[in-house]
Order: C-alpha cells, then structure tokens, then sequence
C-alpha cells in the first residue's frame, strides 16, 4: 500500500468534523466546496469525494492576476477528475485589497450554494497565524480566538449557503500540501502568498520559522490550540451578553436597540459588559475599535459627566453633516445609553 501519512491526517480531519456535524452532514450529502487550486483546498475536496459527499468545488476567478482564468480552469479540471461536480464563476471586484476579494468571493460561493453548505479549507495554521497577527494588534479575546468550524451568521450565509464549515482546523497545511503530493495534484501556488508586501505572508514565512526556530517545531501546534481554547471562552462570554441583552431589551431576538439601560449592565464584569455594548450597537453603526468601546464602556462603569462617543458609521450612509454618537441621558425610566444622530461641530 502506498504509504500516504499526509492524507490520512486530512482525512482524520475531515472525520472528526463529520462526527461533530453528524446531525446535519452525512455521507452522500450535497456539499460546495471553495477551491482556489492551492494545496488546501484541493486536499480538501479530494476528501470531501473521498468521505462518500456529493461535492461540488466552486473556483472563484477574481480576474485581479494574469491568467487567473486558466488558473480556475486547471483547478476545475482536477476536481472534474477526483469525481467532483467543477464550476468556475468570475466575480467583479470592488475596492482595494484583499477584502474587496473575499466579499466577492463569498457572495459567489453563497449563491452557487443555494442552501447547500460551504466548505473551506483553514487550517490549523491558518489559526496560528491570526493568533500572532491579533496579538500584534491588542486584540481582545474575539480576535484572539480561533476560528469556528462551524458558523452560522457569516457572509456566505446571507449569499444563500446553508452554513460555513472548516474541516481541517485539525489538520496543518504541511499535511494539505503533503496529502496533494501524494495524490499526484497539481497545486497553484499563488503569488501573494509569498509577497513580502503581504503582512500574513511575512508572519507565515518568516515569523513562524523563527519562532520554530527559537520555541521548538510544534509552537504552530501550540498557537493553534491555544487559539481554539481562547474561542471556547469567547462562545461562552458572548453567550452571557447574549441573554443579558435579550433581558434587558425585553426581546431575546433583538440584537439592537436605539437605547440601552444602564442599570442593566452597570453591574456586570467588565468582559461581559463591554460585549454587551458591543452587539447592541452592532446592528446599527460601523466596524468598532477598542477604542470606541472603552468610551462608551466608560459611560457606564466610569460616569462623571462626560459627553457624547461618536461612534463609525454604517458604510455608505449618513454622509454629509451628521454623525452617530451615544450619550447617557436621564430618562423617567432611569439612566439609559442612547444611539442617536447629530450634526457634526463646525
């Protein structure tokens, strides 16, 4: 038998989320898997077909390199021959860098989905390395944490998938790229993934290996299960505000409201509170920093009279004059935080 160590650690992978999912993923289940032709996610749906799934791979060309759509077209090829379904869907990309890409990507994937779910193919490096880059943000335990194998509320979601899977966060890319070797896959290697202009690259080839270096072979490992240990505290404190926010709106399923009571979350540890103030306000304003949410968190824990937090705006409203702010007002009901607009200071 040919000795195949690297795909079985990706197909061990894959069974121990099959086993988790087990309530609504079985063999022969319809699944869409995104394949870019890199080592990944090709291991990913070799498994996938491999596992009994009935896969189909959706290779998305961004049009943003030189024969992208070659590139497409042989990763297509490749899945037609392992016994998958193959689309290619070239997608029209809007804004700079790399988000702009990954919306685009997502909402197509989400579309071909239609009600299927989408499988992606993270690995437990990928964990690795969006531990040290949050690290080097300040980042709270959200962004510390790893990434979910299964989610529910994500952009792919709302572009029409079922819901989101990572099967191999178990898995290390060593044992993706080695498991395609292995099989005879060809892999696309893409540019941006070596870029020194690319700070995730940098970490991956440059900050890593040090580390591995100084710290000892399995630190990827480490960081990787340290970031899934941060995303279990993280379920489990973003469920607490879930439901103390749900008391304190009246309404379990409201996720926002234009003004939250004080003595609702006055008392509350100081984790707790601020992700309270972070999913009220969620529904309604822009990406928020820690700092914005120290602000309006001192307008609880650290009240002497200060003004209004001018909070981001929604993209692409309120322009002009007006800005969104929080402030504490004395209401008959009590103390209340407050989301309103106001015009901007000259």
């Amino acid at each position: 038998m040919i000795d195949t160590p690297h795909t079985l650690e990706v197909r061990r992978s894959l069974r121990r989320f099959l086993a988790g999912q087990a309530s609504r993923l079985a063999p022969g289940d319809a699944v869409v898997c995104g394949v870019s032709g890199g080592g990944d996610s090709l291991a990913l749906a070799a498994a996938c077909v491999h596992a009994g799934l009935a896969v189909t791979t959706v290779t998305v060309d961004h049009g943003l390199q030189d024969g992208s759509a070659q590139v497409a077209d042989d990763a297509a090829r490749t899945c037609t021959e392992l016994g998958a379904t193959a689309r290619t869907v070239r997608v029209q990309v809007t804004g700079a860098g790399e988000a702009g890409a990954r919306a685009a990507r997502y909402r197509a994937l989400g579309e071909c989905a239609d009600g299927r779910p989408v499988l992606v193919a993270h690995t437990a490096d990928d964990d690795a390395e969006g531990l040290l880059l949050a690290l080097a943000r300040g980042s709270g335990t959200g962004s510390l944490a790893g990434l979910r194998e299964v989610s529910d509320e994500h952009p792919v979601v709302a572009a029409g998938a079922g819901w989101l899977g990572r099967p191999l966060l178990h898995a290390r890319r060593a044992d993706t790229v080695g498991s395609c070797a292995e099989l005879g896959l060809a892999v696309w290697h893409d540019p941006h993934n070596t870029s020194s202009e690319v700070l995730r690259s940098r970490v991956r080839h440059e900050l890593l290996p040090l580390a591995r270096e100084i710290l000892g072979a399995h630190v990827g490992d480490a960081l990787a299960r340290s970031a899934r240990m941060l995303r279990e505290d993280a379920d489990l404190l973003d469920g607490q505000a879930r439901r103390l926010l749900g008391d304190a709106l009246g309404d379990p399923g409201v996720g926002g409201a234009g003004s939250l009571p004080v003595d609702a979350v006055a008392g509350c540890p100081a984790p707790v509170r601020r992700r309270v103030l972070r999913q009220w306000l969620g529904p309604w304003v822009g990406p928020l920093t820690s700092r914005h949410l120290e602000a309006v968190d001192a307008l609880v824990a650290d009240w002497h009279g200060q003004g209004a937090v001018a909070v981001p705006c929604p993209a692409s409203t309120m322009g002009g004059t007006r800005r969104l702010v929080v402030r504490r007002r004395r209401t008959p009901a009590g103390s209340q935080l407050v989301l309103e607009q106001e015009d901007r200071t000259p």
